[in-house]
């Protein structure tokens, strides 16, 4: 067999099996290959050619890559930490408390005519509806019925007067005439004020009329319909009395404080507009877990209408954090936080960390990074096949 290995090595075939073809093309290569390690196989053994790979360990919790494979990844530098984050919400615009009212009546009554919609714009006074009420007729006549009574007891008490000028009257009967006096005064009083809740109009007519010069923004008077005591008929608001009205999640909350500065993206408007927090809602929605904040404007925009919709980015304070993507952080251990540190180009350091309460698609570092260290923000996990997922 060596005899035949060191002929095969030096081009020498003398076995007849060499010879037919068919043989020579299964066997061939079988035979090829134990011929060329024996020859020469007292040298040196072949070296290992290990197959490329994007991501070789270099040392323990370090990972090099080749530069082609870098540019898969998003590196970051940490920011210093700045306390200052926008919270975004969803808002929309309306009046301002102070610059809207309300319009109603305080009786029963039926709607006569209207005489203002949505969207006009009426002076203070003029009329917007008319209506009758039985309530209204009766609250005029006492009124009427309580100024004769006055009218009545004045004279009684003149006429007692001039009796004890004379000598011929009684102090006592003076005395009870004056106290009637006073009590038809009182009732003429009551009258009065209860008959100008009314407003205009006389008998059952009940004219209503705008309080404030402004534009109509809500009518809920129809023709013919029935009021109820009390119930709103319209509101008119000053078109330049608007603010906005955010809807933030309570988790924003915390950093939010009056007087922060705030951004209002309005989709029919060519450019953001600015504010100011004005007010900070004291009750939670327990559905949406969201809190009214009151966004008051730098400058009035003509373009603006109650009830739009609108994006405000609200700047919250997060007390100087150091924050992070949550895209950069990977859990290992199903307990780990770790993020990948660039050390040089190519080399990466898998970095243990400690976490705050992500919100806004960041997280807070209370420990394991400084400022200005490079991490990778995207791409992490092609780089740790063992991390089980995101943060």
């Amino acid at each position: 067999m060596n005899e035949r290995l060191d002929m095969e090595c030096r081009g020498e075939r003398k076995s007849p099996i060499f010879n037919n073809s068919r043989w020579v093309a299964v066997i061939g290569p079988v035979v090829s290959a134990v011929a060329l390690l024996g020859c020469g196989a007292s040298d040196s053994p072949p070296s290992a050619q290990p197959k490329p790979k994007a991501a070789v360990q270099a040392e323990k919790n370090e990972v090099r890559i080749q530069p082609a494979s870098a540019r898969m990844l998003d590196i970051e530098p940490v920011a210093d930490p700045q306390g200052i984050q926008m919270a975004w919400a969803p808002a929309r615009v309306a009046f301002k408390e102070d610059r809207v009212t309300a319009v109603s009546v305080p009786v029963a009554a039926r709607v006569q005519t209207i005489e203002a919609h949505v969207g006009d714009v009426v002076k203070q006074g003029d009329v917007l509806a008319t209506l009758v009420s039985s309530d209204a007729l009766r609250t005029r006549h006492e009124m009427a019925a309580a100024l004769t009574a006055q009218d009545v007891a004045s004279a009684e008490v003149r006429r007692q007067q001039t009796m004890v000028d004379k000598g011929v009257g009684v102090d006592v009967e003076l005395r009870a005439a004056q106290a009637r006096q006073r009590e038809a005064t009182q009732e003429l009083n009551r009258a009065r004020g209860t008959a100008a809740l009314l407003g205009g109009g006389a008998g059952d007519k009940l004219v209503v009329r705008a309080p404030r010069a402004g534009v109509v923004a809500e009518r809920k008077a129809m023709l013919g319909g029935a009021v109820e005591p009390g119930a709103e008929l319209f509101s008119v608001g000053d078109p330049q009395g608007l603010n906005l009205v955010a809807e933030v999640f309570e988790t924003d909350m915390p950093g939010i404080r009056k007087g922060s500065a705030v951004q209002v993206v309005v989709p029919q408007l060519p450019k953001p507009l600015t504010g100011k927090v004005l007010h900070l809602g004291a009750t939670l929605d327990k559905d949406s877990r969201r809190v009214n904040v009151i966004v008051n404007l730098d400058v009035q925009d003509a373009a603006l209408r109650p009830g739009m919709q609108a994006r405000v980015g609200i700047q919250v304070s997060n007390q100087n954090q150091m924050l992070i993507p949550v895209t950069a952080v990977l859990i290992k251990d199903e307990s780990r936080s770790v993020v990948y540190v660039q050390r040089e180009e190519g080399l990466f350091e898998a970095r243990a960390i400690e976490l705050g309460q992500p919100a806004r698609g960041l997280v807070p570092v209370i420990s394991g990074l400084k400022p200005g260290e490079k991490i990778v923000v995207r791409g992490g996990m092609l780089l740790d096949g063992a991390a089980a997922q995101l943060l």
